[in-house]
């Protein structure tokens, strides 16, 4: 069960991928631009990282239940598949992201212009609607700070909607009792002033480990309305609903080394689990009203509700100040935002503003009555938290020679956090509390372009705050508001270049991000955790991609990061601990936890001559990560293989894949719960599964 080396994981990756090609996307894409804040432009002027993903290889020879599937061909970007559908994917960019507990955390998420993450910066992943989305961009570096509350950058989804009318359905089963059904349309009225893309899916599996079984339905629904060609109204819509979903919990070393695949007892106790609903809309009007002349106004309405049962001891919940051991939210959250963009021969300039409001309901429960554990019993908590978040940005492009582009931008947020406590009891008075923040980021790019490529410089500065969930726990183990966790502030620069050369594509990026008062988790356990800041920090990384055809019947791409994550100044902080306060120490030096230092990966492929079969090998490799902040415990690296084989019919629709996960049934960590309190840190990764899908177009 011993790892092998990063060093030769990786190795063995970039020798797979040079010495037989493997598949690349086909080059008559829309890769060749790129958006941001509003502002299309062609990717040989942005100095910044960007990858662009399309839609084949989101959905080619894939099962289309998660980001896991797609983000491993951006490099810079590290996705740690927990195979815990009540937590949802762990997604790291350049390091940021890797505290979250659950979900998605320091990285914008928008699709079709409605934002998957929330005012206070927490996102969920499976809000994508990978069977309809056409691309997806993941902007990275200091470039990616305008997107406000994220340091790690943004994940945009986007619908094209300009194909043909168009009918679909495809399916699979797998192991593990998992399978997948979906359906869409697609189509446009008799003047072509109106065109739409729907889809729903349900997926069910019996999970990777006992007491990990979940369910999900999901509808999106995209509308857009062209009286003319310089104007357009979009809609969005969508749903998801994930009844009570098992969370099998994380695992000591002692148990993960006992069984690779097994559940800590106390999960089907407790009977941990988590329902998740969300609804959206959305609606953009945009209008390009005179030559050099756009602007935009759109707004969103964002609902979803939580219930969790945690397996926190009926012993710590009998403390008055105890929040309960079930969580049940609700959140509301609406947005509106508008700019304009003037552009020229010389540049361009464009000016936005933001306003959203969040309202949370949060309550929580004990989960036992009487002798019964894992059932809703006497409410322990019950607050009203608010976000009010204003804000406004700049972004100014200028073209200072024919091959030389300078890109700049500011954007200001004024976001204001209040929470009205409901709940007071003898040993729990009164918790209400308000903070509010005011925050500025900053970046500045320049570019230079080449015949076969650029090359670009680019720094700034970012920020975030705390989220509600971050607020929500104190390290002493009170429920109150944290009102003593502070903003991070990120300082970061990059130097990259990209390269293209006939059926080749390559690029190469090198950074450094130095941060103030990080947010780390202070303590977790049993699902819950409380947040401290941190000393400084630092990120010094190199992240490179390749991709391309060496025949027209084979094809390579590759991913590489290096990172070198860790804390440059002590810090300390204080938990309670089995109803004793201890101080926790944490040594300059020492690396971030649930941050690897080195992971790539790697795919080999082969097509038929008429391009309706395609076979293909795919590796990840990681090396291991650190699971606390005081570096006490450790995953091995691991490297694991997948074999994809995809299969079109000539004029019919039909077409079919099957795939073969983790061939030689590796062991290994999938993911770290950071600072768990029990030290139940592993999250074991997927073991060997096959998967067989069919499908029809037309």
């Amino acid at each position: 069960m011993e790892a092998r080396p990063a060093a030769s994981v990786l190795a063995l990756a970039v020798t797979l991928a040079c010495a037989t090609p493997a598949r690349a996307q086909d080059a008559a894409t829309t890769l060749d631009t790129v958006e941001v804040l509003g502002a299309r432009q062609p990717l040989t002027r942005f100095p910044g990282s960007v990858s662009v993903i399309d839609g084949d290889a989101l959905r080619a020879g894939q099962r289309q239940v998660s980001l896991a599937e797609s983000l491993v061909r951006a490099p810079g970007v590290t996705v740690l598949d927990r195979q815990n559908y009540a937590q949802d994917l762990q997604v790291q960019s350049r390091g940021f992201g890797a505290r979250s507990t659950f979900g998605i955390r320091g990285i914008k998420l928008i699709v079709d212009g409605v934002p998957s993450s929330a005012l206070d910066g927490q996102g969920q992943a499976a809000s994508f609607p990978l069977s309809a989305l056409d691309r997806i961009q993941v902007l990275r570096g200091p470039l990616a700070l305008q997107y406000g509350n994220a340091a790690g950058g943004a994940i945009v989804g986007e619908t094209a909607l300009d194909g043909e009318h168009a009918i679909e359905a495809n399916g699979w089963i797998g192991s593990r009792a998992s399978a997948r059904l979906a359906a869409g349309i697609e189509g446009a009225n008799a003047s072509d002033t109106w065109r739409w893309r729907a889809l729903g899916s349900a997926f069910t599996t019996g999970g990777e480990r006992p007491h990990s079984s979940a369910q999900r339905a999901q509808l999106d629904a995209v509308a857009q309305w062209s009286p003319d060609a310089d104007s357009r109204l979009r809609l969005v819509g969508g749903g998801l609903s994930q009844p009570y979903t098992d969370d099998p919990l994380g695992l000591t070393r002692a148990q993960w080394q006992r069984d690779p695949h097994g559940t800590d007892p106390v999960a089907e106790q407790f009977d941990t689990r988590k329902k998740i609903d969300n609804a959206q809309l959305g609606a953009r009007w945009e209008d390009a009203y005179a030559p050099g002349r756009e602007y935009w106004i759109g707004g969103y309405a964002v609902a979803r509700d939580v219930v969790q049962f945690l397996a926190i001891p009926v012993v710590a919940q009998r403390a008055p100040s105890s929040a309960g051991g079930v969580i049940d939210l609700g959140r509301r959250s609406t947005g509106v935002d508008a700019g304009h963009r003037w552009s020229g021969d010389a540049g361009a300039m464009t000016l936005g503003v933001e306003s959203g409001w969040l309202d949370e309901q949060r309550r929580g429960y004990e989960n036992f009555v009487g002798d019964q554990l894992g059932v809703r019993g006497r409410l322990r908590r019950d607050e009203d938290n608010r976000i009010r978040s204003n804000e406004a940005f700049a972004l100014g492009e200028w073209r200072i020679a024919p091959q030389w582009t300078a890109l700049g931008a500011v954007r200001h947020a004024r976001l204001d956090f209040s929470s009205d406590d409901h709940y007071i009891a003898p040993g729990n008075g009164d918790d209400s509390g308000d903070l509010d923040y005011s925050e500025t980021a900053t970046a500045l790019g320049v570019s230079r372009g080449f015949t076969h490529g650029e090359v670009y410089a680019s720094l700034g500065r970012g920020f975030e705050t705390p989220t509600v969930t971050e607020l929500a726990y104190r390290p002493d183990g009170g429920a109150g508001f944290n009102t003593a966790l502070q903003p991070a502030h990120f300082d970061s620069a990059e130097l990259g270049a990209r390269w293209r050369f006939d059926a080749h594509n390559a690029s190469l990026a090198i950074y450094r991000i130095d941060g103030e008062d990080e947010i780390v988790p202070a303590d977790n356990r049993g699902g819950r955790a409380s947040f401290a800041n941190a000393g400084r920090t630092r990120r010094e990384g190199i992240e490179a991609g390749f991709d391309g055809r060496l025949h027209p019947q084979w094809s390579y791409a590759l991913t590489f990061n290096w990172l070198r994550a860790r804390f440059t100044e002590a810090f300390r902080y204080r938990v309670l601990s089995g109803g004793v306060e201890q101080l926790q120490v944490v040594d300059a030096g020492n690396r971030i936890p649930g941050i690897p230092r080195a992971d790539g990966y790697a795919e080999l492929a082969w097509n038929s001559r008429d391009a309706r079969t395609v076979a293909a090998l795919e590796m990840r490799a990681s090396d291991g990560m650190p699971t606390d902040d005081r570096n006490t415990d450790a995953t091995p690296g691991y490297a694991t293989f997948a074999l994809r084989l995809q299969w079109r019919a000539a004029n019919t629709g039909w077409h079919a894949f099957a795939r073969a996960d983790n061939l030689f049934d590796r062991d290994y960590v999938g993911s770290v719960i950071v600072n768990e309190g029990n030290a139940r840190y592993f999250e074991p990764g997927l073991g060997r599964g096959f998967t067989l899908g069919l499908g029809w177009d037309g």
